[in-house]
Order: structure tokens, then C-alpha cells, then sequence
């Protein structure tokens, strides 16, 4: 095996004053014993108490709160191992998880999610380099000598995930090396916040046996083939959602082209046959809908009653074989997206004419857009793991399942396809010995293209083969999705741009587990696309990198503003967002901007009293804005803001684009704070200020007694003024902390 001590970073520099204690500190127990694989003896919870304080350091305050052991079939990473899981939190807003191998003592996982006082704003903002070097330090820790002589250089190879996490910090990847060949998805990663502090660390080592590269395919030969068998899907997919940038709106779903796990896209090394990431064989899949039929179109903010979805829903049972009779409502519940779009449903019963048993009773769900969005027989029947008989095949399933779609949904048939994934024999084993049903799966289609991660699924009982349950909530911003039809460039474009951004190289691959499968499949070689991680943009053919783009998402320009703390605070939260590496800390902010971050705002626990309930259903429907289109950015956050009562329904136009006036924020924010009732009463309110109208007075007055947003001067508000993003985020932090001493 050749090593590669001289090709990692060691001698990458960072400063003392930029690492924080934690990445050196030894705090712990002597006189450990070194990192042995015992044979059966597992760790005893303090033992792995122990280690867990060796390998990280628990600051002052955070007190242990669980500690459970999992056994190789419930362990999540599907290593066969067993693992202490160990919980540390302060005060309920922070919280530290740190996974224990329960034989050898060694850290798996670790994750710090510390409370915000420990998270306070740095003048000295950690450069990719710095990051590297304090992950370096911290590995040699945790590691032994021998395990990273067998690494890559930092962040040589990507992790197939790493953008996701570079909303937490910075992200530096080891990657595991075997003969100079890059076993993709194995070794360490390593997460730094902005000042140093490891905040995430992740072990990834198979310990089985590998194969060795002598019998492989020349790479000349598996590009050939990769050629002329890969297929990355055309899919629309929610770009907002690869950065958690939200308030870019909803209409940021692309036609793109991207590897699907099932798509074909890695060629075997030793036959050439072309395989998913299952590490299964895999053709070209053809996208069938159901039907030819559409659902129509209806105006967003045509909602329905209760009362009308009762019609809906009895409509709905005629649909199903025999005669059923309205047996009452059962309930319902409501639900909201990431923009802010919230939806309730309402949940019908039905009992068959002729005196069927309870078991027989079907619940059927509906949705105030007048949708279909739940079916279950026997819905109040009690659910037992016990193991069941597999009488129906998995075939069998998907035909149940598709007839019952087809009943329930033949409005809509043109826009579901059913996704034929047919599990393992290990998969199919492990419904059966849990009890379980066979999960059947449907995606959604736009114009025949599917939407990713927008799905449904069917459940069948195996034993009688009958669906007894359909799930069909989706993500409610998928609806403002454009119906038009988009030019997109051909397969054979896209294939070419991804050649050209990564390099083509043999690795060894790990098999993407099934779900339910609690078995490690064993690694073996293969040829494929590395480097840089994206998809292409169908319309255009431009490579979009998700990393570059989580790298816009860091500010660059609030290093040594006044408000430094006070805006890292509001990114943290969720309250405000980046857009191309640029927060604007001095840009003014508009009405539409101003209603996404109350939205935001408004879904901390401390504001749980806004939550809406409403006395009738005329009470709960949306103000139409005439100005405020369904696809306008801030479209969703205005609807919740008027649902939330933190904007009054009035008024044709909201004028979203137009900057907002220090008295509307202070109206926002008074409503926020629950002072609706007396916002219409001025005369109750003495004000020291001189240039206030009367209808500003009382948010104005309540927000100065409050010390949360005082007038320009000690006799003049300036209600007409604009308020900068770094005002907006010191003014959220009061109100936040304010509320935090309440509560």
C-alpha cells in the first residue's frame, strides 16, 4: 500500500488566537486505554462517558441528558455496529450529540449546536485555509497516525453532500485513500463555524475487505461506455432548497439535468456494465403517466370551506367500490412550507351502507384547495409489528397500489407516474419481520418532466394485497410551479458539460443502502465522473456548482459593521437570507422583504401565541392583493403575515417593492407583539413625538416604552423614514431577546 503522509495538510498554518479551545483541549480521564478492537466486550455508559469526554469538550453548563446504545440493526449508517449515542444540553437552547464506537471507544459523530450566547459575531472571519488547518489539528486528536497516513489532501474529492452543510460552517473533507485510489464517501468530515470551533465531525470506515484494482477495464474503454449508457434525469428541482435561500421567493424551481440514485452513471470496473448507486444494473428509465387526465387550474387563494370539502370528500368515496355513508368528521390539522404557504385539512369518515365492521371505515382527507390529500381504511385501527406473511408480491403491490391512484385521482393521472423501485429480497424480509406494509411510490410531473422530491405513496398490506392508505400532502409550493412549457437543451449537451467540469477517474463505491436495509453492501470498483459537485441547467446549459453556490450564502460584506453580531445573529435564525455573498447591510428594505422575515420571525417558539385559530372559515381566508401575484418573491410570507394578523386585511395593493417607513415597521412589530386591539386607539397613547400621525401614534409610543425602536430624537419619530437591513436585524434582536426573558 503506498502512503501519503506528505499529501495531506499538516503544514497548513493557523493561528492560535483563531482556533478555538476546543479543538486542542484534552479534557477527559487519564489513563485511557488506546483505541482496541475488543472482540464481544461493549463499553459501559460510563466508559463511553469517558471517551466522549477525551475526544470533545463539554463546556460549563451543559449537562448530560441521555445516553442510549443502539445495536448494529437500529444503527442509521448501516455499519453493523453497535453505538453509545451520548446528549448533552444547556438550558434547552443548546445541545451537544457525540456517538461512541461502543467496542473501541472511537468517535464516530459529533455535532455542536451551541446556544447563541456562545455563537456571538468575529471580527476575524476563518479563510478556507485556516479551516483546514484547524480540521487538521483536531484530526490528529481523534485519529491515529496510521489511519491518516491513508487520506487525501483536505477537500481533494467532495463528499456527495457536503453543500448541504456548508450552511453550518466550513466544510473540510478527508478522503479515504486505497493505492492512490479514492474510496469516495469514506473518512472524515470535519464542519468549522466561523471562528474555528469544530461544530461537526463524521467517521465513515468500512472495515471489510476490499478489491483490488489488478482486473479492471482500460479507462478508455468504460468512458466509451459511460457514453453511451449514462443517463442523467431531466428533472425540475428546488434550487431555493440547495441553500435554504427562501426568500428568493417560490418560482425557484429549474428544469435541470441531474444524476438520480437510479439513473445510470458509474461503470463497473472489472465487466463495464453500467450501474446506479444502488450498484444495480441500470438502463435508460421511461417516464409513463398513469393517465391523460389534468387536474384544472384554480386560483391560489380560492380556498374552500369545511363545509365544501365534506361535498368533496363524499364525491371522492363514490369513487370507491360499494356504497359508503357519511359517518362524520374526525378532525384535521393544518401545515405550512419553508415561503410561508399554510394549508388545512379536514378529515372525513365513512362506513359501508350495508353494516360493514369498524375495520371496514375509510377516512378520506381534503384540503382547503379543494384536494384530495389523504385516504386510510380502518383509520383508528391500532397498528401491531408483528411479523406478517408475504402472500402478495411486490408486483402485486404496485398493481393494487396504481388501481386505488387511479380510482381516487382520475382527474390528475397525466401528472403521476408510478416510481418502480422494486426492493431487495433483505428489504422485502425486513417489512415482513417488522409487520410493516409495502410502501409504493408515485411521483408528480410538469409538462411529463418530473418535480424531485415531490412524491406520494400507497400503502399495501401484504398479507391481503388491498392499499389500505394513501398520503398524498406535498409540498405546497410546488403548485406556483409555471405550467409553460421550457426549451431545454438535449441529453448529450448536458452530458458534455459535466465532462467538462469533472475529471473521470476510477474510485471505489459503497452502494447507496435501501431503505430498511440494516445490511452493509460491500464496496467494489468502479469508473465515474469526480470533482466538483452541480447539475446542468437545462434551459441554458450552464453549470450550476452547488458548492459555489452555498458559498454565496457567507456575507462578505459585514466583516467590521457596527452590526456584525447583531446580522450573523439574524442569518442564524433563519430571519435573513444572502444572495450571491451579499447580505446589504446598508440596503434599504422593502415592504415584500419586511413580510418574508416577520414571517420567518413569527415561527420562533417565543411567538407561538400568533398562531392563528380562527371562529369561521370566512375568517380564514387571505386578502387578495391585487399587486401581489402568486409569483411575486415575497407572495407567500404576505399571506402568511396577513393569516398571522401582522398585516391588517385592507387595502387593494400592499406594494411589496416599495420600501418600508420606520412607522410600518413599528406597526408590524406591535402586531407581532400582540398589541392588534389598541393600535387603533390612538387617544389612549401620551407620544414624545411631535411628527407622528395619529394612526402612528400607538406602535410608535408602545415600541419606545419598550425600548426596541426609539424615535430619531428624544421629540421626532421620523415615521416616514426607510430602515437599512442592519437596523432591521438589531431591531430583531432586541424584540428576540426581550422575548426571551418573558418566556
Amino acid at each position: 500500500m503506498l502512503r501519503r503522509a506528505t499529501s495531506w495538510g499538516l503544514s497548513l498554518g493557523v493561528s492560535s488566537s483563531i482556533l478555538m479551545s476546543s479543538v486542542f483541549a484534552t479534557a477527559g480521564v487519564e489513563g485511557l486505554a488506546p483505541i482496541v478492537h475488543a472482540a464481544e466486550k461493549m463499553l459501559s455508559q460510563e466508559e463511553a462517558i469517558k471517551y466522549a469526554q477525551k475526544w470533545v469538550t463539554i463546556p460549563g453548563g451543559y449537562k448530560l441528558r441521555s445516553a442510549r446504545m443502539t445495536n448494529p440493526d437500529d444503527d442509521y449508517y448501516y455499519s453493523g455496529r453497535s453505538y453509545w449515542n451520548l446528549t448533552w444540553e444547556k438550558n434547552k437552547v443548546g445541545s451537544i450529540y457525540v456517538t461512541i464506537d461502543a467496542v473501541s471507544g472511537q468517535l464516530s459523530r459529533y455535532s455542536n449546536y451551541l446556544d447563541d450566547e456562545q455563537l456571538g459575531g468575529t471580527k476575524n472571519k476563518l479563510t478556507e485555509e485556516q479551516a483546514m488547518g484547524a480540521a487538521t489539528q483536531f484530526l490528529k486528536k481523534v485519529t491515529t497516525e496510521e489511519e491518516r497516513s491513508r487520506l487525501s489532501k483536505p477537500n481533494e474529492y467532495a463528499g456527495q453532500d457536503d453543500y448541504y452543510f456548508r450552511n453550518q460552517g466550513q466544510v473540510v473533507r478527508f478522503t479515504r485513500m486505497v493505492n492512490e485510489i479514492p474510496f469516495l464517501g469514506n473518512g472524515f468530515q470535519i464542519i468549522l463555524d466561523r471562528s474555528g470551533e469544530v461544530i461537526s465531525f463524521h467517521r465513515e470506515w468500512y472495515d471489510g475487505k476490499l478489491p483490488e484494482a489488478t482486473k479492471v477495464i482500460e479507462i478508455a474503454e468504460a468512458e466509451k461506455k459511460w457514453e453511451e449508457k449514462a443517463s442523467p434525469s431531466l428533472v425540475y428541482k428546488d434550487l431555493a432548497g440547495m441553500t435554504d435561500n427562501y426568500q428568493q421567493g417560490p418560482g425557484t424551481y429549474e428544469l435541470v439535468y441531474g444524476f438520480q440514485n437510479e439513473d445510470p452513471q458509474l461503470v463497473e470496473a472489472t465487466t463495464g456494465e453500467v450501474i446506479n448507486l444502488f450498484g444495480k444494473a441500470a438502463s435508460k428509465k421511461t417516464i409513463k403517466p398513469l393517465g391523460d387526465t389534468f387536474s384544472k387550474e384554480t386560483p391560489e387563494k380560492r380556498l374552500i370551506t369545511k363545509e365544501e370539502a365534506q361535498k368533496l370528500a363524499e364525491q371522492y368515496v363514490k369513487r370507491l367500490p360499494g356504497n359508503y355513508r357519511f359517518d362524520g368528521s374526525s378532525g384535521g390539522g393544518s401545515s405550512s412550507g419553508p415561503g410561508g404557504i399554510s394549508e388545512r385539512h379536514w378529515s372525513f369518515d365513512f362506513m359501508p351502507q350495508n353494516g360493514g365492521k369498524k375495520s371496514d371505515e375509510v377516512e378520506v382527507d381534503i384540503n382547503d384547495r379543494g384536494e384530495l390529500v389523504g385516504y386510510q381504511v380502518n383509520p383508528n385501527g391500532k397498528f401491531e409489528e408483528t411479523p406478517k406473511k408475504m402472500v402478495t408480491t411486490w408486483e402485486q403491490a404496485e398493481e393494487s397500489a396504481t388501481e386505488l391512484v387511479k380510482s381516487l385521482l382520475d382527474d390528475q393521472l397525466g401528472e403521476i407516474y408510478l416510481i418502480e423501485e422494486e426492493p431487495s429480497k433483505e428489504t422485502l424480509q425486513s417489512y415482513a419481520d417488522n409487520g410493516e406494509h409495502y410502501n409504493i411510490q408515485f411521483g408528480m410531473l410538469v409538462n411529463g418532466i418530473p418535480v424531485e422530491d415531490e412524491t406520494f405513496r400507497v400503502e399495501v398490506n401484504p398479507e391481503t394485497g388491498v392499499a389500505e392508505s394513501l398520503n398524498k400532502r406535498s409540498r405546497l409550493e410546488t403548485r406556483l410551479l409555471p405550467k409553460a412549457k421550457v426549451q431545454h437543451i438535449e441529453q448529450q449537451k448536458a452530458k458534455a458539460v459535466i465532462k467538462e467540469q469533472q475529471k473521470f477517474q476510477l474510485a471505489y463505491h459503497q452502494p447507496v443502502p435501501e431503505w430498511k436495509s440494516a445490511k452493509q453492501s460491500e464496496p467494489f470498483l468502479v469508473y465515474r465522473y469526480v470533482g466538483d459537485n452541480g447539475i446542468v441547467k437545462a434551459g441554458t446549459g450552464e453549470w450550476y456548482s452547488f458548492v459555489e453556490a452555498q458559498k454565496k450564502q457567507a456575507p462578505s460584506d459585514i466583516d467590521e459593521h457596527p452590526q456584525q453580531a447583531e446580522l450573523e445573529f439574524a442569518l442564524r435564525r433563519g430571519w435573513m437570507t444572502v444572495i450571491d455573498g451579499q447580505l446589504g447591510p446598508e440596503k434599504e428594505v422593502s415592504r415584500g422583504e419586511m413580510a418574508m422575515i416577520m414571517a420567518q420571525m413569527a415561527d420562533e417558539r417565543e411567538f407561538r401565541n400568533l398562531r392563528p385559530s380562527f371562529d369561521s372559515d370566512e375568517e380564514r381566508f387571505i386578502h387578495d392583493f391585487a399587486d401581489v401575484p402568486s409569483s411575486h418573491p415575497s407572495y407567500a410570507a404576505i399571506q402568511k403575515n396577513v393569516e398571522y394578523k401582522l398585516i391588517p386585511k385592507s387595502g387593494k395593493n400592499f406594494e411589496p417593492d416599495r420600501m418600508i417607513t420606520r412607522a410600518e415597521v413599528a406597526d408590524m412589530v406591535a402586531r407581532m407583539l400582540g398589541y392588534n386591539n389598541l393600535l387603533d386607539k390612538p387617544e389612549l397613547f401620551k407620544s414624545p413625538y411631535q411628527d407622528l400621525q395619529p394612526q402612528h401614534i400607538p406602535a410608535a409610543t408602545l415600541l419606545s416604552a419598550h425600548d426596541l425602536f426609539k424615535g430619531k430624537s428624544a421629540t421626532n419619530f421620523e415615521p416616514d423614514a426607510t430602515v437599512t437591513r442592519a437596523q432591521i436585524a438589531e431591531l430583531l434582536k432586541m424584540i428576540y431577546d426581550q422575548q426571551q426573558e418573558r418566556h
